[in-house]
């Protein structure tokens, strides 16, 4: 893709990052903020959204805007770029961060749940890339910086729809940073590993293998070691030296030995250790109820 004449702006410029009030997004928002560039952070809850705002503009001294939407729905979506539109901002950078997971057998999670994981962890990540990138593009500056994850680099059984959805986000940014070559807008993925986050918890993996026999990293120490090679235009960081070696192991593991060890890794357990059984089938294990409506994880 050719550069675009390049536009000025009366526009100020910020750090669009979303699911920005706990966890990686927040790690990200410190460190923008002590680069000293102001914020826009983008969630659910006004309440978080104020705290971490409140506290990110005392402790770094930048402008920290907020904006509350439910970005698994395009009137979330759009909403971030209004939001932009009417505080007079434009994305310098942009941190495709809120994700939702679900642990479990497929068929037991909840129908509308495991939609609801698609539309944010896929349709926000293209909806809001498009939408903020082409004012990228005309100004003939930004980064995009997408988060996928470790799973996104194979088929991970009781967490597939994650994984899917990240693998997605991995081939998306990768095919869309070639686009953007010499435009002056660069994309980059970034694949954590397992982070200590309460997702796990949310997702009900509380006691999953991968929780104990993978490298653990904090948010923190994802985002210090993700965030300078962003800066710097790097298009795959994987943080961690033992993640990046898992990650070659894992293109040189066959499928029939990898597969079933990531299913080890995420079955989930109950509080004993023991392998919870996938819930009844409607229809064909003697219950009545509707086959689409899902068992709960």
């Amino acid at each position: 893709m050719e550069s675009p004449p390049q536009a000025k702006s009366d526009t100020r410029p910020v750090a669009v990052i979303t699911g920005g009030t706990e966890g990686l997004g927040l790690a990200y928002a410190n460190l923008f903020a002590k680069d000293g560039h102001d914020l826009l952070l983008v969630a659910r809850s006004r309440d978080k959204l104020e705290r971490a705002a409140e506290e990110l503009a005392r402790t770094h001294g930048v402008t920290v805007e907020t904006t509350a939407q439910d970005l698994s729905t395009e009137e979330g979506r759009a909403g971030v770029e209004r939001a932009l539109e009417d505080k007079g901002l434009h994305a310098e950078y942009l941190v495709n961060n809120a994700a939702l997971a679900l642990g479990g057998f497929f068929q037991d999670g909840d129908r509308e749940t495991l939609l609801k994981m698609i539309d944010l962890n896929v349709g926000a990540v293209v909806d809001l890339t498009r939408r903020l990138m082409i004012g990228m593009l005309t100004r003939g500056s930004g980064r995009i910086m997408n988060i996928s994850s470790m799973t996104a680099f194979q088929p991970t059984p009781y967490e597939l729809n994650y994984a899917a959805s990240k693998a997605f986000v991995v081939s998306f940014s990768r095919a869309l940073a070639y686009e953007c070559m010499y435009t002056g807008v660069t994309v980059s993925v970034v694949a954590p590993g397992v982070i200590a986050t309460d997702l796990h918890a949310k997702a009900g993996a509380t006691y999953s293998r991968y929780l104990y026999m993978l490298p653990v990293m904090t948010p923190e120490q994802v985002a210090s070691r993700s965030y300078r090679p962003f800066m710097r235009g790097k298009k795959i960081i994987v943080p961690g030296i033992r993640n990046k070696l898992l990650q070659v192991m894992g293109n040189f593991t066959p499928n029939f030995v990898l597969v079933p060890f990531m299913g080890m890794l995420f079955r989930v357990l109950g509080e004993d250790g023991v392998a919870l059984p996938p819930g009844p089938i409607p229809g064909r294990d003697g219950i009545e109820g509707n086959p689409e409506s899902g068992t709960g994880s």
